[in-house]
C-alpha cells in the first residue's frame, strides 16, 4: 500500500502561512483540540489517514500539494481520500459491511460486485477505479512507485516569517504577494500557485525552472529587502546570516572585511551597522 506521506514540519509551515492556530485546525480536523495537532507537527504522532482530507482542506491546499503519494491507490487509500473511517463507510453506504470492507483491504475476500456501484459513489471514483484499487489490495497489479521527494519546510518557515515581518496587521493571500513582488519588479515573475505552493512545504526546484528560481528568488529578496540567498534550500542558519551580512554590504557599498593586517569587518561596514540599529531603535 503507498500512503500518502505526512510530515509534521510540512504541516506546521502551511498552517503558520494561513495564520491558522492548532486549536482551530484540530476542530476543522474532528479531533477536538490543539493537542493531537501539536504531536503531528513535532512528529510524535501522525493523524489518521482519513483525516487527511480535512486538513488539507482547512488550510485551503490540494491534497496531493500536502501529502503527496508515490504510486497509486488501493481500497484504503481511496477510502481515506474520501475521509471516511472503516466503520463510517460501510454505515453511510450500507451496501457492505465493516468486515467485509475490512477483508477486502485486507486482501482476503473481494467485494460483491452488487456493492461496487454504492463504494464507488462514495469514493468519488469510477467502478472501474474501484475494481482497479481492490486488485491492488490483492496484490494483483502494483502500484507504480516513484522516489520519494523531499519537502522544502525550511523554505516555507523562511517565506512565513517574512510576511509576518512585512505584513503584521493582516497575512496577504498568496495573489497579493505574488502581485506585490511582480509590481516591484515591474514584471511577472511569480504566479499565485506557486507561491501558494511554497508554502505548503515544496522544492523550490520542483516548481520553477533554474532560471525562473533565480530570478523567482531575487525578486523576492527585493520585495522583502533581503539576500535571495535567504530562500535557497538547505542552508544553515548561520549561512544565511553570513549571505545577508554580505548582501547589506553591497546594498551600502562598503567593504565588509577590514584591509592590511586587520582582522575583522571593516571600520566602514561597522558604522552602517551602527547607523543601522540606531534607525532601529528609534522606531
Amino acid at each position: 500500500m503507498p500512503p500518502r506521506r505526512f510530515d509534521g514540519r510540512r504541516l506546521r509551515a502551511r498552517r503558520r502561512a494561513v495564520d491558522m492556530h492548532q486549536k482551530v485546525l484540530g476542530r476543522e480536523a474532528g479531533v477536538g483540540s490543539h493537542e493531537p495537532v501539536a504531536r503531528w507537527e513535532s512528529g510524535k504522532s501522525i493523524p489518521p489517514a482519513e483525516k487527511l482530507p480535512a486538513i488539507a482542506r482547512a488550510l485551503g491546499v490540494d491534497i496531493d500539494t500536502l501529502f503527496p503519494r508515490n504510486g497509486d491507490p488501493d481500497l484504503v487509500d481511496l477510502r481515506c481520500d474520501a475521509g471516511y473511517s472503516q466503520s463510517h463507510a460501510a454505515e453511510v453506504t450500507e451496501a457492505v459491511s465493516r468486515f467485509r470492507l475490512g477483508a477486502a483491504e485486507r486482501g482476503v475476500r473481494k467485494l460483491d460486485e452488487t456493492s461496487l456501484p454504492a463504494l464507488a459513489a462514495l469514493y468519488g471514483v469510477t467502478v472501474e477505479e474501484l475494481k482497479a484499487a481492490q486488485r491492488r489490495s490483492f496484490g494483483e497489479i502494483a502500484a507504480a512507485q516513484e522516489p520519494a521527494e523531499p519537502s522544502s519546510p525550511q523554505l516555507a518557515d523562511t517565506l512565513t516569517g517574512l510576511m509576518q515581518g512585512a505584513f503584521p496587521e493582516r497575512r496577504p493571500t498568496a495573489a497579493e504577494l505574488a502581485a506585490a513582488v511582480n509590481s516591484k519588479v515591474s514584471a511577472e515573475v511569480l504566479k499565485a500557485e506557486q507561491v501558494d505552493a511554497l508554502l505548503s512545504g515544496a522544492r523550490a526546484q520542483d516548481i520553477f525552472d533554474d532560471g525562473a528560481r533565480t530570478v523567482a528568488f531575487e525578486a523576492l529578496g527585493l520585495y522583502f529587502d533581503v539576500s535571495p540567498m535567504v530562500f535557497h534550500d538547505g542552508q544553515s542558519a548561520q549561512q544565511r546570516v553570513l549571505e545577508d551580512i554580505r548582501f547589506l554590504a553591497a546594498q551600502h557599498d562598503v567593504a565588509l572585511a577590514a584591509r592590511g593586517g586587520e582582522r575583522g569587518v571593516s571600520p566602514a561596514f561597522l558604522a552602517v551597522l551602527n547607523k543601522l540599529l540606531d534607525e532601529d531603535e528609534s522606531r
